[in-house]
């Protein structure tokens, strides 16, 4: 006997599932989500590039315009007196007196590191942040945030070294 709403009889042609007009096995029709993903980005890869590529661009750009806007301002040089002013209420919090320590560690180097390989942690590993860095490892990047962070903060030279020191630049 079989159970309530279940037919022993084969189905014909129209009532066997299509799958893009054509007609599906059983395998086809129970893909899994994960199988189904896969094949979609497969099949996108070149976009999917393309928007992240476009995303790294964009997030580069962003941190050296704020770098030169912050340079620009720091030293008076350019611009109306008004932007001068926006920039240091902006960045008042990161400003530091003159008269801090000067790091062993090179502040382009830094920001190489940070934009190139910080998803992982290998900036905070090089200005000596231990602890903080196994968690950006583990996290990829505070899932991209942290990331975007740490970049900012070392471009406008809010992230000293472990020992609070200001990193040199060339």
């Amino acid at each position: 006997m079989s159970n309530y709403g279940t037919t022993n009889a084969p189905r014909d042609e129209e009532q066997q599932a299509l799958l893009n007009g054509q007609a599906a096995t059983n395998t086809q029709a129970n893909d899994t989500f994960y199988r189904r993903t896969i094949i979609h980005v497969h099949h996108h890869r070149k976009r999917y590039f393309a928007l992240w590529l476009l995303a790294a661009v964009i997030a580069i750009s962003t941190v050296l315009g704020i770098h030169y806007l912050y340079h620009q301002s720091k030293h008076g040089n350019g611009g109306h007196k008004d932007e001068g002013e926006f920039m240091e209420t902006l960045l008042k919090s990161v400003a530091r007196p003159d008269d801090r320590c000067q790091s062993d560690r090179s502040y382009p180097v830094a920001i190489l590191l940070s934009i190139f390989f910080g998803y992982v942690g290998i900036d905070r590993f090089y200005l000596g942040y231990i602890i903080s860095a196994l968690l950006k490892l583990a996290t990829a990047g505070g899932f991209g945030i942290w990331y975007i962070i740490d970049i900012i903060l070392i471009c406008i030279g809010a992230l000293p070294d472990h020992n609070g020191c200001r990193l040199t630049a060339p």
